[in-house]
């Protein structure tokens, strides 16, 4: 069984982000496994005039924790859901649960850009998809679960054997039955060298038992190339993997961030190399 790890802090971000998860992890038969990382204070709160102490507040965080396990096992009673409640800091959590437990992907929700408020998971959710090798799936705020049918995976054609973890793509479709397209945004053939053709002939070698379209997006603005696309064809998840100086960067600094994560209603999984 797929376990898909959700880091929640019961905001509205990581709450729908949860959601998403529990309808995903019903398509694809898998199970969730919900985290909850916190830190001690340096003052404890009071509650009804006492002062907390580590033990009560572990107690109330391990509430909260299995009442929004409960809620989920009743929207969905044939997706498992499992809790784990830690204190320390959530990179380092997610990172060592990795390391010890045969994770399929990790969810996590991101705030919409120019908001005042900042959640623990939306702050994090960034770092998190840069430094955990395995994939992260960034759920925007406004996203409502839509079965997976067609999955969009981003390309320059450069070094793609080495670049693109096609065990992990193909594992992906095969798990949802969803039909692969593979995109790349270029404009008036900027990116295009003598070596595109070569490795787009890789890639067809890669997938060819899974029948892809292929697309040659010509737009000036990659991410709002991969936005128009996405919204005409129905792309219910894009897959992104990063490279030094490339797309990852690109999507996730400045305006590309707010135009293609913080502001689409289309999910982005982040695979590493």
């Amino acid at each position: 069984m797929k376990a898909i790890l959700v880091p929640v802090d019961f905001s509205s971000t990581s709450l729908n982000a949860a959601s998403y998860a529990l309808h995903y992890a019903k398509q694809v038969g898998g199970k969730l496994m919900l985290v909850h990382a916190y830190e001690q204070p340096l003052i404890f709160p009071l509650y009804q005039g006492i002062e907390l102490s580590p033990e009560s507040m572990r107690e109330i965080k391990k509430k909260e924790l299995q009442l929004l396990a409960n809620q989920l096992s009743e929207l969905e009673p044939m997706v498992k859901v499992e809790q784990l409640l830690f204190d320390g800091k959530l990179l380092d959590v997610i990172q060592d649960l990795t390391e010890v437990l045969q994770i399929s992907f990790i969810v996590m929700g991101i705030t919409g850009a120019g908001k005042a408020k900042e959640t623990l998971i939306g702050s994090n959710t960034l770092s998190i998809s840069k430094h955990c090798k395995v994939p992260v799936l960034i759920v925007p705020e406004n996203a409502v679960f839509t079965r997976i049918n067609d999955i969009g995976l981003t390309t320059d054609f450069r070094d793609v054997v080495r670049t693109i973890p096609d065990d992990m793509v193909k594992e992906l479709i095969k798990a949802t039955g969803a039909r692969l397209h593979v995109l790349n945004v270029d404009f008036k053939n900027r990116q295009w060298t003598n070596d595109t053709p070569f490795q787009s002939g890789l890639v067809e070698t890669m997938f060819e038992h899974y029948h892809p379209q292929y697309h040659f997006i010509d737009k000036e603005d990659m991410v709002d190339g991969l936005n128009e696309y996405a919204n005409k064809y129905s792309i219910e998840l894009l897959l992104v993997i990063p490279q030094k100086h490339n797309l990852l960067e690109k999507i996730f600094a400045g305006s590309h961030t707010k135009e293609l994560v913080f502001h689409s209603d289309v999910p982005v999984m982040v695979m590493h190399e």
